[in-house]
């Protein structure tokens, strides 16, 4: 599995988490800036950003401010990754993931 590291030093909006997201991920050029894009674009239509499952999405240097948002996001990539399994129109799993150190 392949590690993407992300510095949130600079960081100061999750505007400015979603920009280093789509950059680590090589999204397409029009990729949304928002959780439900990224949360499509990283467990269901995988073939809209370069890089591609196995990897995990390693935050750290992440702002006080954005902790717990950045906590949500990651539980919200591994609850997307349930709901794939559980869709009978997917019904397999994706190597995802999302840490914060």
């Amino acid at each position: 599995m392949q590690t993407l590291e992300l510095d949130g030093s600079n960081w100061e909006s999750q505007r400015d988490f979603y920009e280093s997201l789509a950059a680590v991920l090589g999204s397409i050029e029009w990729h949304g800036r928002n959780a439900d894009a990224f949360l499509e674009t990283m467990v269901y239509y995988l073939d809209l950003n370069t890089v591609q499952p196995p990897y995990e999405v390693a935050i750290k240097n992440a702002p006080a401010g954005l902790r717990s948002f950045l906590g949500d996001f990651a539980r919200w990539v591994k609850e997307a990754r349930a709901d794939r399994v559980a869709d009978p129109n997917w019904g397999d799993d994706v190597e995802v993931t999302v840490t914060i150190a």
